[in-house]
Parts: structure tokens; sequence; C-alpha cells
């Protein structure tokens, strides 16, 4: 659905806002006019998209002839120049390129502002925030573009609405003079009055229905982008499991249902054997793809009520409601089990003559013990110990 919305909205942008940036030359509603443009920078916007010498050399060409560019031609060079330093790897530099950018919105007429090659300022910007991981901002610049097109489209909208009314005034006026002069065609022409009325009626429904589909995307779009950033902020980035802070969150949680209502709870806290040096022979990707060949081989093990968590590079924890601490150790054993046998070939060829481990520490819910940490803080005695029992083993 999201790129449904997205489809529809650039085919909008494609046949509406052409036809209406053309009723921009006339604008009644706006006395500011809009600023020239060099035909260079025109030409050299879209090609700073895919940077190449021959992008360097017109720019460099074009920045000699800074002094004599008026606010808009300098909002498009900061543009290219961002579109550069992106594709240069300097994402800092692009972003404050951008912010400038931006910041010459109110030395502008305003609605050249809200012309797409100067609004997609924000979209770049966007764009350079979510490879930041920068989610928040990414989202604010986003909604800023949207926000800047809406205002732009409902502006066009006004310019159009009020030409098509003075073309109908017009157009009444030469038919009340005809019917003056010709009587005979009196009913003719109150019939046309009338057609011409629903045709008129029928054009408005069309685009006030198109302006509310376009609303309703772009409100769809934004709470889909809401609910993605408040997933990544609950979940690892690598495994997709629950991070440290939803972990401390369902575990209290947890821990004080199990108090009062006096059921069992039960935490294992486990550590992939040797993980260092894996990662010191093989490197990271294989570290990597390690760690996501125990995460699936634990989803198999584990049941849809116990909560999976990474803690940290090669730590994980599950909590495991209403169970009691033989059974949460037998469990541990058949997942310790299941990454002893693994091949781990199947992941990673390289290491097809070793094979992974993992040492497990289990803890219960006790009388003595007073919080989670406490709990937790147990299960991790035990992983330390079966770490020096030999590892490859599950602790109690």
């Amino acid at each position: 659905m999201l790129r449904l919305s997205g489809l529809l909205f650039t085919i909008l942008c494609l046949f509406i806002v052409p036809a209406w940036a053309e009723d921009l030359k006339g604008d009644p509603l706006s006395k500011d006019q809009i600023l020239p443009i060099d035909d260079r920078i025109n030409a050299l916007l879209p090609q700073s998209k895919t940077v190449d010498d021959n992008v360097r050399q017109i720019y460099q060409r074009l920045t000699k002839q800074n002094q004599t560019f008026n606010v808009a031609e300098n909002y498009l060079m900061l543009i290219i120049e961002a579109n550069i330093a992106t594709a240069d790897g300097e994402v800092d530099a692009a972003i404050s390129l951008l912010k400038q950018a931006l910041a010459l919105d109110e030395k502008m007429p305003s609605k050249q502002v809200y012309l797409p090659d100067f609004s997609q300022a924000h979209l770049l910007l966007s764009a350079a925030y979510a490879g930041q991981e920068r989610f928040q901002e990414a989202y604010d610049a986003k909604k800023a573009y949207i926000d800047k097109h809406y205002q732009y489209r409902e502006h066009l909208y006004l310019i159009r609405l009020a030409k098509l009314n003075e073309k109908y005034e017009t157009d009444l006026k030469f038919k009340q003079n005809e019917l003056l002069a010709k009587e005979q065609d009196v009913k003719e022409l109150k019939l046309k009055d009338v057609r011409s009325k629903q045709a008129m009626q029928q054009r408005n429904l069309v685009v006030l229905t198109l302006i509310a589909i376009i609303f309703l995307a772009l409100l769809f779009r934004q709470l889909r982008i809401r609910s993605i950033l408040k997933h990544l902020a609950k979940t690892d980035s690598l495994t997709g499991l629950a991070n440290r802070r939803t972990l401390f969150s369902v575990g209290e949680r947890l821990f004080t249902q199990a108090k009062n209502n006096q059921h069992a709870l039960a935490v294992m806290l486990l550590d992939i054997d040797y993980f260092k040096l894996i990662n010191d022979e093989y490197g990271h990707d294989v570290g990597d793809k390690v760690i996501m060949a125990v995460v699936e081989l634990g989803r198999e093990t584990l049941r849809a009520k116990d909560t999976f968590a990474r803690i940290g590079g090669e730590e994980f924890v599950v909590l495991l409601p209403y169970t009691q601490l033989k059974e949460a150790k037998a469990i541990a054993e058949r997942f310790r089990e299941k990454v002893q046998q693994f091949e781990l070939e199947q992941v990673a060829p390289q290491m097809a003559e070793r094979n992974v481990t993992i040492s497990i520490g289990v803890a219960e819910l006790t009388d003595k013990i007073n919080d989670f940490d406490d709990l937790l803080h147990q299960a991790d005695e035990a992983m330390y110990q079966a770490k020096e029992n030999g590892r490859n083993q599950v602790c109690i």
C-alpha cells in the first residue's frame, strides 16, 4: 500500500503539477515574481545526482561566477554541492549545505520555494539523516517536504480555481447579452448554461477527490514511517530480536506479574563460545552470519510466549514466563544441542571444519530475589560458571 501511494503521488505530480505550474506565470494571488535561473544551473542540477568528472568541472566553472548569482541560483548551487558531497561520502558536509540552502527560503519569492527543484532539499536532507540513523530528524525533514508540497498544490489549486471562475463569469455575461439579442434562443442557452455548471461541478469534484486521495496517501505514509521508527527503537538492527531497552521493559513487567501472582519465571543468559576468535580469524561478516544462525536455532527452540533478546555482541537473554527451573534447563539443553549439531558450512563455507557452541546460565525467580536486575544477575553468574567449567554446557 505504501508503494501504491508513492506511485499515485508521483503520477499526480507528473500530470497535475506541470499543468498548474504554467498558471504561476500569471499568478493573480501573489505579487512576487519567480527569480530567473541560469540555464547551466538548470542543466547541472539533475546531472549532480550521478556525480562524475564532467559535473565537477562544470560546477567549478559556475562557482567562479558565484557573486553574480541571485538567491534562487545560490540555493540550487548549494543543492548541487550537497549532491557532490554526498557522492564523496561527506554526509555531514552535505547536511550542512542543505541547511544553508533551506535557510534561504525567507529571502526567496514564496511561490518559488515550493517548486520541486527547491523543495527537494528536504528530501535530500531526510535521506542524509536516515543514512546516519537519525530517524527522528529524517522524519521531520520528510514531513517538511510533504507540507511544502501540500501548500504548493493548494496554492496552485486556488490560482486555477480563480481563473476558472473568471472565465466562467465572462462566458456567463456573453450568454446574457446574447439572450437579450436573441429571445428565440433563450431555452437553448439555458440548457447550455445548466450543462456548463454540471461540467464545472464535476471537474471541481474530481480535483477535490484527487486532493483528498493525496492527503490520505500522505497521512498513511506518515503513519507507516512512524510505525517503522518505533519498531526500530525496540529491536536489534542485525537480528530483529528485542533490544536491551525492550528486554528490561518486558522483564520488569513479567517480574512484577510473577511476584504478585506467585507464578514461575525463569531467565536464560547465553553467550557464543570463542566468538572473538571467530571474528578475528574469519572477519565480522562471518561473525554476523554465526550470530544469525544461533538466533534462527533459538527461534526454532523457544516457545511463542518466550521473549528472545540480544543485549550485546554475542550475548542473548531469554525470558521464560510460567516456567520452572527444571523445564527451563531442558529448553536450554535443547537449544545448546541444536547449536552444537549445526553445520556451519551452511552459512559460512570457510568454517566447514569447525562448529560453534554456546554456554548458557539459567536462573528462576525465588523469594530471595527482589528485582529483575537481581534475577538477570543470577543467570549471568550461572553462565560464567558454565564458561569456567569448560563451555558448551548449561549451568543453573
